[in-house]
């Protein structure tokens, strides 16, 4: 966390009271899973809880497959803080161009649970709550050990 924080000292305007609570309208809006996530809440992960600190600690959280999703929601915003993953836009629609994005859109990202008990139904968006589909999906012989297959949305034909 020490690390984290050298390497991310914006950490600290959002890890306070203040801006924890305004993570809050996204965790309510987004409950459902029928409303985006919001995008200009970038330090935000909904229900699941902060982006930061950007490392795996979820030492707070509720479920085991919270905590995954959690940890796959800060490594895919770790990654584009980075700039290792860049973000695609076409201006046609039709040829995409690959530009840095340090900010993830959250509204263009979906995951679905591979392992231990698959869930091949449903492509979750970011930041919605796992307490509508979990239930069954952890595994007590095998442990918190699960995969995840994690999908962005393009709005163009040719990168």
């Amino acid at each position: 966390d020490e690390l984290s924080f050298i390497l991310n000292p914006e950490a600290i305007l959002f890890g306070n009271l203040v801006s924890q609570l305004a993570c809050a309208t996204e965790a309510v809006a987004t409950s459902t899973n029928s409303i985006l996530p919001f995008d200009f809440l970038f330090w935000c992960m909904g229900s699941q809880g902060s982006a930061y600190p950007l490392t795996g600690t979820t030492n707070y959280r509720d479920t085991p497959i919270q905590a995954g999703t959690l940890i796959l929601e800060r490594l895919n915003y770790k990654l584009h803080r980075q700039g290792i993953v860049w973000e695609s836009h076409g201006e046609d629609g039709a040829i995409c161009y690959q530009t840095p994005m340090p900010l993830m859109p959250k509204s263009r990202y979906r995951y679905q649970m591979t392992n231990t008990i698959p869930d091949a139904l449903w492509a979750h968006p970011y930041t919605t709550t796992t307490v509508i589909w979990e239930s069954g999906h952890d595994n007590p012989v095998s442990g918190d050990n699960f995969g995840f297959i994690n999908f962005k949305k393009r709005n163009c034909v040719f990168l």
